[in-house]
């Protein structure tokens, strides 16, 4: 009886630090999160870097969790499509890339790192859209078609879809026509939306909500 006692007290005091360092991870993750919140149109690309370089601490300390590098590859993706330093944006889209593939190997078939692929893979192509359009266009559409098949309801794929045909001209098979209708799915698809935790993606309603207007 003493044996298993004292076992179970092992296995007790074993866990302690997990959860304590789970925690402590909640609270990091919490913090970083509102702290990219507040971030908005007249963020600097030092604030950006701060917001990337948060989550990117996070994550090194917490190897096994996929948030951490998600946030980080997404706020490399705002710096990619902020000032005018085409090089510039190249890095900061390859720091997004490395975090996507970290992420990628912790959690594969992720509709949410889908999303985040096709992001990466718009943001290249408006560096330079005469040149890259060939090359990152299918790779754009290739990440949306995943997260949809991988999860139907997420209505970040229709967001970030329709938000780039309205701003693709019409002559290309863009335009209100062709994106009112998928940003439409996306306002029903938010409606319903549950993240799977309070640590998850919920960015995009806001985004589109001015294009709405031109769908009215």
């Amino acid at each position: 009886m003493k044996t298993t006692l004292f076992l179970l007290l092992v296995v007790v005091l074993a866990k302690v630090p997990a959860l304590a360092q789970s925690d402590q991870y909640k609270q990091a993750m919490k913090q970083a999160i509102a702290t990219m919140q507040t971030r908005n149109e007249q963020s600097t690309i030092a604030d950006m870097l701060a917001s990337a370089n948060q989550f990117e601490r996070i994550a090194s300390a917490e190897p096994n969790q996929w948030l951490p590098r998600y946030y980080a590859g997404l706020n490399y993706v705002y710096l990619g499509f902020m000032g005018k330093d085409e090089a510039a944006k190249d890095k900061y889209l390859d720091q997004a890339d490395v975090n996507l593939k970290a992420a990628e190997g912790i959690s594969p078939d992720n509709d949410e790192l889908a999303v985040l692929k096709a992001y990466i893979a718009q943001a290249r192509m408006v560096v330079d859209p005469m040149n890259r359009w060939q090359q990152y266009g299918p790779l754009f559409q290739a990440g949306i078609d995943k997260a949809k098949s991988l999860n139907a309801n997420n209505p970040r794929p229709y967001a970030l879809e329709g938000s780039s045909l309205m701003y693709t001209p019409d002559q290309f098979g863009g335009g209100p026509t062709t994106a009112c209708p998928v940003l439409k799915q996306a306002v029903e698809k938010f409606a319903t939306f549950k993240p799977a935790s309070d640590l998850s993606p919920i960015w995009g309603q806001k985004q589109i909500e001015p294009l709405m207007v031109k769908c009215k």
